[in-house]
């Protein structure tokens, strides 16, 4: 039996169609051309409301007490975190990559929150943050008004 090769057919352009570029780049993961896994990179948060507080429990494992910043705004609390590493070594670098990382999560608060008494304890890895309520006076919903 005789096998003959099967010729791919010359093209105009056979650097742009022939190579399969088109093809490995729509059937690729979009995290191998950029890098998006290292590039979006949120914490995971847990909240959980007790009769007396609220708590706000952040995953970030690596960091120092230093790295964060929690902010009360009247209604918003946000925390944000930024680290760079910094590795000394002496001689040449054939590659170095740097390695920040920053994020910022934010949160509307209630209505009850006691934004002067927030605390923030960070330790083993988890940023707690508590979240004192205060009592709302409930304003009257319905008003009768007399017409004069």
């Amino acid at each position: 039996m005789e096998t003959k090769a099967v010729d791919k057919p010359r093209t105009l352009w056979p650097a742009l169609f022939d190579s399969g570029w088109i093809e490995k780049f729509f059937n690729t993961p979009l995290d191998e051309f950029f890098n998006f896994g290292k590039v979006i990179q949120v914490p995971a948060v847990n909240v959980c409301e007790t009769e007396k507080d609220y708590f706000i429990t952040v995953a970030a494992p690596g960091m120092d007490k230093k790295d964060f910043t929690i902010e009360a705004d009247d209604d918003l609390l946000t925390i944000s975190a930024r680290k760079e590493e910094k590795e000394e070594v002496s001689g040449r670098y054939n590659r170095r990559e740097y390695n920040y990382s920053s994020w910022s999560r934010s949160f509307t608060l209630p209505e009850n929150c006691n934004v002067e008494q927030i605390s923030a304890v960070y330790a083993n890895g988890e940023l707690k943050i508590t979240i004192p309520k205060k009592e709302v006076k409930a304003s009257p919903k319905r008003k009768t008004i007399t017409v004069s």
